[in-house]
């Protein structure tokens, strides 16, 4: 045998060998809580009713009101049956607000904020106030509506006696989320990691409280303010009293982008990759996770969790004792 033939035979001698060495298993990172019981998959729950539509904001009054680019629609919430358009606007956007015997929604199509009734669901007023893109812009409290009003970022104050914008107030650009509640108006502003807390009697930022990166959307219960921050994937509970971060949970999501509403003694989160995550506001731990495909937006109304599945173009009602029941396999 010639030394080629030696040279050839050492090769495939040890290729293999290599081969026939045991492949070590790559440990990749799951995310998620890693609690034991807290893993539920998200094929475990039934909703109540679903609806062919996947809308990115749900309103309440004595029904739950949806929006696509044409108008705002109405959901029976005794039946759980979707009616047809009950008003006809041009790109509803940033959510709507109740008050002062209204609904009041921004609209992107026209830059305005529009007053309907919703006894006859009439458009009573159509304010040039302009509409930013945030996720959640508007809010009403005792005594005025406030809208965050382009995208640079302005509050503008809203007198609902005139229909006439009465005071703004400039806020730093991208601030996304704006909610009333515990006396005061609350804004998340991403680009600077704060939460901004607004005294709606002087029209001024009373505290700028720092949270963790890429505060995305902000949810009001128990007492607290709770916010979701993007970056590391935790929701960090503010304390109005104190003006501080009380608690900060962890949800094992780094990055996901997602929204959180509070009802029915729980706090509930949606994010990508996990529908449904519910915290307990007693224990601040999170106490259940659903994982697998759906959500994208989620809200809490009529005794109920609103959850929107973008991608499948559904929304789902459910019912929350039925969630809190739902255990791991």
């Amino acid at each position: 045998m010639n030394k080629r033939v030696w040279v050839y035979l050492a090769i495939a001698i040890c290729a293999t060998a290599v081969a026939a060495q045991p492949k070590r298993p790559v440990a990749l990172p799951k995310p998620g809580v890693k609690t034991p019981g807290v893993a539920i998959p998200f094929a475990s729950l039934k909703a109540e009713a679903e609806f062919p539509k996947a809308p990115a904001w749900v309103a309440f009054t004595d029904a739950a009101l949806i929006a696509d680019e044409h108008g705002l629609y109405r959901i029976d919430a005794k039946k759980n049956e979707l009616g047809a358009a009950v008003a006809a606007l041009n790109k509803p956007c940033g959510g709507a607000a109740s008050g002062f015997g209204s609904l009041w929604v921004p609209t992107c199509g026209d830059q305005a904020l529009v007053r309907i009734d919703p006894k006859t669901w009439k458009v009573t007023a159509t304010i040039a106030s302009g509409a930013g893109n945030a996720a959640q812009s508007v809010a009403a409290n005792p005594d005025s509506i406030w809208l965050l009003s382009d995208n640079r970022t302005t509050l503008s104050r809203i007198d609902p006696e005139q229909n006439l914008v009465v005071a703004e107030l400039r806020l730093p650009a991208g601030c996304n989320t704006l909610t009333f509640g515990e006396s005061a108006l609350w804004v998340t502003c991403p680009s600077e990691d704060r939460v901004l807390r607004i005294d709606p009697q002087t029209n001024l930022v009373d505290k700028r409280i720092e949270v963790s990166a890429q505060p995305e959307a902000l949810a009001l219960g128990e007492g607290s303010i709770w916010v979701l921050c993007q970056k590391e994937g935790k929701v960090e509970r503010i304390d109005p009293k104190t003006n501080k971060v009380a608690k900060s949970i962890d949800l094992g999501v780094p990055g996901a982008e997602g929204s959180i509403a509070a009802g029915q003694g729980s706090i509930w989160v949606t994010l990508a990759g996990f529908p449904i995550t519910r915290i307990d506001p007693g224990t601040d731990k999170v106490v259940q996770q659903f994982w697998g495909t759906g959500g994208g937006a989620i809200q809490f109304g009529l005794g109920s969790v609103w959850l929107s599945n973008v991608h499948e173009g559904t929304l789902w009602r459910l019912d929350p004792k039925r969630i809190a029941a739902t255990l791991a396999e």
